[in-house]
């Protein structure tokens, strides 16, 4: 069974990396930084916007490997949120979720 941690706490995405998809260029978030930790994404999996009141925001699921990660990217205010962490099997207690940590 999937472990899936809430967090819906504002992040600092510090790498982007950009896909052609035909004539649009996507932009993915590619690192992380989250309570004084990296993360970096290996994977990626959905990518879809979606409406919240007036707002549009932009939903990403994304991966290191060990952990799944759900992001939300507010096109309005320009603002990302660490909405929730799954498959987190080493999660530490005081901090809700695990990650490789990547000194910066």
């Amino acid at each position: 069974m999937e472990n899936v941690v809430k967090i819906n706490k504002e992040i600092s995405v510090v790498a982007y990396y950009f896909k052609n998809a035909g004539r649009r260029l996507k932009c993915f978030p590619k690192k992380i930084e989250y309570d004084g930790q990296s993360v970096i994404f290996t994977d990626m999996g959905l990518r879809h916007p979606t409406q919240k009141g007036q707002r549009m925001v932009h939903v990403f699921d994304m991966s290191d490997g060990q952990a799944d990660y759900r992001l939300e990217f507010d096109a309005a205010q320009l603002s990302w949120t660490l909405m929730s962490v799954a498959d987190t099997s080493q999660a530490s207690p005081d901090m809700g979720y695990a990650a490789p940590v990547v000194s910066t």
